[in-house]
């Protein structure tokens, strides 16, 4: 279960200060579908970006199952992010230095899963 209570994202850009999101308050629960829609500049963005530990938030509180995501340091954020959530981005987002074989096998590092399981399981999907 996932939810925000008064989760707000203040960008401070100098003399200028935009409010992203302002008390937000939002549950979804486990095996829910959910669909974030609005304008250009609404927030949505910024919303997915803090739902997926991308981004943090500027005030509120986020709760993901029985973590205070809010209260977690930058490394036990990035271990739950890698645990818990996949993405896929409007861009692909791959590195060109690498083959597309060391590009699925990356995300695979970063959870601790060994060379041989990494290859054989990154293998297995590309040729789905």
């Amino acid at each position: 279960m996932i939810t925000l209570k008064g989760i707000s994202k203040l960008y401070d850009l100098g003399e200028v200060k935009v409010n992203a999101l302002k008390d937000i308050n939002l549950t979804i629960n486990r095996g829910e579908y959910v669909s974030i829609m609005g304008p250009s500049g609404s927030g949505k963005s910024t919303l997915m970006h803090i739902l997926g530990i991308l981004d943090s938030v500027s005030s509120g509180q986020y709760l993901l199952e029985d973590y205070d995501i809010t209260a977690l340091p930058d490394k036990e954020q990035a271990r739950i992010r890698n645990k818990h959530f996949g993405f896929i981005f409007q861009s692909f987002n791959l590195f060109p230095e690498l083959s597309a074989l060391e590009n699925v096998m990356l995300p695979m590092s970063y959870a601790g899963i060994g060379y041989k399981e990494r290859k054989n399981r990154a293998g297995e999907l590309l040729d789905e």
